[in-house]
């Protein structure tokens, strides 16, 4: 499960056109809290059950947005077997567009099998970017023009809805999995009518392909209901063999710094 988390709790370190840029300007920080259940599972897969929860904060620190994403699963399995995946996550990318750092830890059972860190940097805002690990350590990577991180990212598709654009399509580097970057595929629309629901929330359905793999099939696949201030009521995530759903059970909003 390298990679229960791919959510957007996307943020870029790439040049966006000023409607994005004052787009991401507008995202609010929050905090939510998500119950994690199954949806669906093939018989393959030999899971039976599902269930977890999920902490995300997202914040704005004068200088740079930060993220933090921390998730608790467990898979049962049809021979009994429980499987306990804990997954974290946090970045920190400049306003500026000129460095994105990021971090991740993976444990199995109490057992860790994955840690990864790193950081981006780029001499122009619109230029290609470098990425250098601290682990695995010596690991580089080069992104190419265009290349978005999550929150500018996020904030493409949100105004991407308000201007009824149904289709979205970006290179996208989180750092969270080795798999990074992605050509992640969007569609936009606007999602069943629910009590409570913004009216201007819409449905965002990703489809990830890793860049480098070059495969015609996506890793996994997302739909994501987005309120227009950046908050995810709901998610759904598709991992081929089985999907997930996300539902929001308590939503912070946080204050802004003084900066």
């Amino acid at each position: 499960m390298k990679r229960i988390l791919a959510i957007g709790f996307f943020v870029s370190l790439f040049w966006l056109p000023a409607p994005a840029a004052k787009a991401a300007g507008e995202l609010v920080p929050h905090r939510a809290l998500y119950t994690m259940s199954l949806i669906e599972a093939h018989a393959r897969s030999g899971i039976t059950g599902a269930n977890g929860a999920m902490m995300y904060r997202f914040e704005d620190a004068c200088d740079a947005w930060t993220s933090e994403t921390k998730v608790i699963l467990k898979l049962v399995y049809s021979e009994g077997e429980e499987v306990e995946t804990t997954w974290s996550f946090t970045s920190w990318e400049a306003k500026d567009g000129l460095s994105y750092r990021f971090n991740v830890q993976q444990s199995r059972n109490g057992e860790e099998i994955e840690i990864l860190e790193g950081q981006a940097k780029r001499k122009l805002a619109d230029g290609p970017g470098t990425v250098r690990y601290s682990v695995p350590q010596d690991k580089k990577l080069e992104l190419p023009d265009g290349t978005l991180f999550p929150t500018r990212h996020l904030a493409a598709l949100i105004e991407a809805g308000k201007k009824n654009k149904l289709m979205v399509s970006k290179v996208v580097f989180d750092g969270a999995s080795l798999d990074n970057p992605y050509q992640i595929s969007a569609l936009i629309t606007k999602p069943a009518k629910k009590e409570g629901l913004d009216k201007a929330a819409r449905l965002v359905r990703m489809a990830f392909f890793p860049v480098l793999a070059k495969s015609e099939e996506p890793k996994f696949e997302l739909g994501i209901t987005y309120r227009p201030d950046g908050i995810a009521d709901h998610i759904r995530q598709d991992f081929g063999d089985f999907s997930l759903d996300l539902i929001a059970d308590n939503i912070e909003v946080l204050n802004r710094p003084d900066c």
